[in-house]
């Protein structure tokens, strides 16, 4: 009975490769299994290590080692010789053996390459085995190293290498950096943590039952059509407890309602940043109110905190914009406030959904899950997060140009000096801030060049303000972050002979016309100007209104008319604070002053300017209480200076730096990956099973 099982198993293997094959070279693309030698050619290596025996991922197996063995095979490993030749019969031998009580049990043999792996030896067993969608396979494997480089997918496959250290699996494959460190952190994982069996098992089925939920027609219509990026990106959105919990029929659901988002993720498409309100058909949004109107009165507008406004400067801020938002459009709109406590976030958000709410107000970022999860399950729904360039498509995000305001006030600030170096106290890593450090440095310099910013954190361990008066700094920029209630409390003050402080500046965040402004643009038709399948970020700065620097009435009449002469010239734009000569810490020129930064270049600055004194922290360096936001909203890993910049002469980079970044984050890592760099790799490396 089993011959007759074979030889109809061949058949249907056969039509599948033949349909593979085919389809392909109507395509002109390349028909067979990839070969590994081929590639090597092509590509640089540091070195092979032997991994052991292990179960691999049989889609992961992608071709063969040399080239005489792929014309038997189509590229997904399913035969293509007719039924009658001798390699079929012994494909058909060889399943029978499979289809009885021997089984196919003969590990195969294969090497491994960037995550794939290519057949040595057993090609047939790895076909059979294909044909019957075996999810594993046993192999022998031996890694291929690459030679380190700065190509995103090398360095990506230099974290795989510690992810697998630590996990032993194959499963999880990312080729852009850094997804590997955000993968694990979202298992509830620290990066050098080694899985327990229980552990991986638990991820196993999981990622099984990820995979069948995703696998058919939801993958397909990712541009990677990655698992691991889609897993991912449902991870960013829902905590690995709560889907370790869901059936398939949950999973599908969560999944789908969010594939806008992985789409847009996986294409890499940047996000729209919106710099002042828009404006939308009002003759054809007119018609649209009245239609709307039969069913909805009024605008329904939910303003969801994080916080009590009485208890928080920032939320009493947005609270006040709700206030005049209410005074400015009377009974055009119906606005209700909640307060979402720490894990109450989702029920706060469908409540919002449950009172008739069209359009709902996170005022904080650590909202963003909560609101992202309420925007997918809720079609039609306009969610928007007080947040600074998140990249999802289901909700939109809005803040303000703080760095127009920093310039102003280092302006200010460099006057009053007196020589001394300028003190600058930042809170969190985040979007934006670098940004508007960078701003405010070049304020001082413009006023009193050569003075030095020395840069602090509140988000960090110590007291930033005692540090820098240890330092002789007299003024100082954010001494109140992170201490203030008031929602009133001075950004930049100056420290008088007696220890007391004297107020200076302060930044004024106008939210009742942020929201005014967006509200206006919905009821407009200005939000329907974008279809939906793009990202947009609300960031508006001084000639909208929204952002402004106040100074304190007793100060020198020069530095006053200095400050409005420069925000005059903001919000006309005839002064960009940017559009100059500009050198980062590392000496590397990064504009010769005839380089215009895109808004969204500015809002995603990593770098800090040399005259900065300072650096980022990393997030694992930060205060536990900061994590949180900062994770939300992290920068990217810093860059180096763009290829062909030059390097002021004479400059040297701190011993710190000495490293490219990527490399330097790599040198902590196991002694497998610094093998790997310098072409020493040769001995065994991580368990010799994945179990």
């Amino acid at each position: 009975m089993s011959i007759t099982e074979a030889i109809a198993q061949y058949r249907l293997a056969l039509k599948e490769g033949l349909k593979y094959y085919n389809a392909h070279m109507a395509a002109h693309e390349n028909p067979y299994p990839e070969v590994l030698e081929d590639l090597m050619n092509e590509t640089r290596t540091s070195g092979q290590t032997r991994v052991g025996t292990i179960e691999i991922p049989a889609d992961q197996i992608v071709g063969t080692l040399a080239a005489g063995r792929k014309t038997a095979f189509a590229g997904n490993m399913m035969p293509i010789l007719p039924e009658g030749s001798e390699f079929a019969g012994k494909w058909i031998a060889l399943c029978e053996a499979h289809l009885s009580d021997t089984g196919i049990h003969d590990p195969i043999t294969c090497m491994e390459y960037m995550g794939r792996f290519y057949v040595m030896e057993g090609h047939k067993r790895v076909s059979v085995l294909k044909s019957f969608k075996s999810p594993t396979i046993m192999a022998t494997v031996t890694r291929v190293i690459p030679m380190w480089s700065e190509d995103p997918e090398v360095q990506a496959y230099y974290e795989f290498l510690h992810f697998y250290k630590m996990s032993s699996l194959y499963r999880v494959q990312f080729n852009r950096p850094g997804r590997y460190a955000r993968f694990t952190e979202l298992l509830g994982f620290d990066k050098d943590h080694v899985w327990t069996d229980e552990e991986r098992q638990t991820f196993k089925a999981f990622h099984y039952r990820f995979g069948n939920v995703c696998g058919g027609q939801i993958l397909a219509q990712m541009p990677q059509k990655s698992l691991s990026e889609a897993m991912l990106g449902l991870l960013e959105l829902y905590p690995y407890a709560e889907l370790l919990k869901d059936g398939e029929d949950g999973l599908r659901k969560k999944l789908t309602a969010l594939l806008p988002d992985l789409k847009f993720a996986a294409q890499e498409e940047k996000t729209q940043v919106s710099v002042a309100p828009e404006i939308g058909d009002k003759g054809k949004s007119l018609v649209r109110q009245i239609l709307d109107g039969i069913a909805h009165p009024t605008l329904n507008i939910a303003f969801v905190h994080a916080a009590d406004p009485e208890e928080s400067a920032w939320t009493h801020g947005h609270d006040e914009g709700r206030k005049r938002l209410e005074e400015a459009f009377g009974s055009q709109i119906r606005v209700q406030t909640y307060i979402a406590a720490k894990d109450s976030e989702d029920e706060v958000m469908e409540q919002a959904v449950r009172d008739q709410a069209q359009v709902i107000f996170a005022t904080a970022p650590t909202l963003l899950a909560s609101a992202r999860r309420v925007a997918a399950m809720h079609s039609g729904l306009k969610v928007l997060v007080c947040a600074l360039s998140v990249p999802y498509t289901g909700v939109r995000t809005y803040y303000c140009r703080l760095y127009e305001a920093e310039f102003a006030a280092g302006a200010a600030a460099g006057v009053l000096s007196g020589g001394a170096p300028v003190g600058y106290i930042a809170r969190y890593p985040i979007l934006g801030t670098p940004a508007a450090v960078n701003a405010f440095a070049l304020g001082v310099r413009m006023t009193a060049p050569g003075t030095r910013v020395l840069l602090k954190w509140s988000s960090l361990p110590g007291d930033p303000l005692e540090e820098l008066r240890a330092a002789g700094v007299r003024v100082v920029n954010g001494y109140t972050a992170g201490a203030a209630k008031d929602a009133d409390a001075w950004n930049t003050a100056m420290c008088m002979e007696d220890g007391t402080w004297k107020n200076i500046s302060r930044d004024v965040w106008n939210w009742g016309r942020m929201y005014q402004k967006i509200v206006r643009s919905i009821l407009d038709g200005g939000w329907e100007k974008n279809d939906g399948s793009a990202s947009v970020n609300y960031w508006w700065g001084m000639n909208s209104g929204v952002m402004d620097v106040r100074m304190a009435e007793d100060l020198p009449v020069g530095v006053t008319d200095l400050v409005n002469i420069l925000r005059n010239g903001l919000i006309s734009g005839t002064i960009h604070p940017f559009l100059c000569s500009l050198r980062d810490q590392q000496g590397h020129l990064r504009s010769a002053g005839d380089r215009w930064y895109t808004p969204a270049e500015i809002m995603e600055m990593n770098w800090l300017l040399e005259e900065v004194e300072g650096r980022i922290p990393d997030l694992d360096e930060l205060m536990p209480f900061s994590r949180e936001t900062a994770g939300l909203l992290r920068l990217k890993a810093a860059d180096s200076a763009p290829a062909g910049e030059e390097k002021a002469e004479g400059s040297e980079a701190p011993a710190e730096d000495a490293l490219d970044g990527a490399e330097r984050r790599n040198a902590a890592a196991e002694t497998e990956m610094e093998k790997g760099k310098n072409g020493k790799m040769n001995k065994e490396d991580g368990p010799e099973a994945e179990k």
